[in-house]
């Protein structure tokens, strides 16, 4: 378990890095040589496949690594992190054993030995650590094409929480994590060089007009037909309704660019303050991670008629929310209202209410590339 902090402590560090300049950003990891375990041979087939295809689909940078322990394993997330950081799009695609263990998912690298289950804190890596890897970024979205049979689990003593079969679904806010095959399922390496999961999702990627909610289903459709519905993908998701797209919807945009979502001139209106006394102390949060003003504890004192002009604007391949934020005298920070812009084009005005008090924030939506 230190090693799991150790490890988290660094990512954070490197969330704190200077952010990558790379919009969409791919981590792809192929294990196939185990030291104690079985081998796998379609992992490193189906990890180039999928690499290709994220290049086909325009990502700006695209890691492919094979046959990782432990040490590589965290270092790799490590760098991605970096990478991740104030990416629009972040995906990690992981080909090679993964079980159930402790209530958790666990993605196993090729030094593990895994006598009891009690090691795999230390020998393995939990599939929280990856999600927290790409916590800097706007779209998040995981691939576990590891969905087959437990090769330590019948060394484990009778009574163990670990599974033989699959892996266990995932809930988590923003993020998009699509399994080979249905929790408690395993998945099929297929019979040729590349399992029928790899081959959809490669073909699936690139694909234009295909919105990142339904890649998964997409998926889903694709391996059910190839295996006469033996195989299962499973798609955990709990992202934004509205679509996000990894390459162009629309005809004359640049390649591999999405549209993106441009929130401008945004102007907040005190109509009555929510403080019986003084002025309100405003700041407004942006689901892009930043914040206005910039410099934590800054705020813009605001009075009953007054306005104030936010400076700047902000863009994302996903529709913008802007949180009004109220810093009261006690200390705490109250949430005045959020304000979910959408993706309809033009001049809005929004009105927040919230103990007793009223604001009105105006903006500009308009598209773009």
């Amino acid at each position: 378990m230190l090693r799991y902090f150790l490890v988290l402590l660094a990512i954070c560090a490197a969330l704190s890095a200077q952010p990558g300049h790379a919009r969409k950003v791919a981590l792809i990891i192929a294990n196939s040589e185990y030291a104690n375990a079985s081998q796998l041979e379609n992992p490193k087939n189906d990890a180039a496949l999928v690499a290709q295809a994220a290049r086909d689909a325009q990502f700006d940078d695209v890691t492919l690594i094979e046959d990782v322990g432990i040490d590589a394993f965290e270092a790799a997330l490590r760098e991605f992190a970096a990478k991740a950081d104030g990416a629009d799009v972040a995906m990690l695609y992981f080909a090679g054993h993964g079980i159930e263990g402790k209530g958790q998912n666990w993605l196993i690298p090729t030094d593990a030995k895994l006598e009891a289950d009690r090691d795999l804190p230390f020998e393995a890596i939990e599939l929280s650590l990856v999600t927290d890897s790409m916590a800097g970024a706007q779209v998040r979205m995981i691939v576990l094409d590891a969905c087959r049979n437990n090769p330590f689990g019948n060394r484990w003593k009778s009574g163990t929480r670990a599974v033989n079969r699959g892996l266990a679904p995932v809930e988590a806010d923003d993020i998009i994590v699509i399994f080979a095959a249905a929790p408690g399922q395993t998945a099929s390496d297929g019979a040729g060089d590349n399992s029928p999961f790899a081959k959809s999702l490669a073909a699936r990627l690139p694909q234009a007009d295909l919105p990142l909610q339904l890649l998964g289903g997409s998926v889903r459709d694709d391996v059910l037909r190839a295996t006469n519905e033996e195989q299962r993908p499973f798609v955990s998701a709990s992202v934004t309704g509205t679509p996000i797209y990894l390459v162009p919807r629309t005809e004359g945009s640049i390649p591999g660019k999405p549209i993106r979502f441009f929130v401008e001139n945004i102007v907040i209106t005190c109509i009555k303050r929510t403080e019986t006394f003084g002025e309100d102390e405003v700041y407004l949060l942006v689901n892009t991670g930043q914040r206005v003003p910039e410099t934590p504890g800054d705020k813009f004192d605001i009075n009953n008629g007054e306005t104030w002009t936010v400076p700047g604007s902000f863009n994302s391949i996903a529709p913008i929310s802007l949180t009004v934020m109220e810093d009261d005298p006690v200390g705490d920070h109250d949430r005045i209202g959020t304000v979910d812009t959408g993706t309809e084009v033009g001049r809005f005005t929004r009105t927040l209410l919230h103990d007793g008090g009223e604001y009105t924030v105006s903006y500009d939506l308009r598209l773009g590339d």
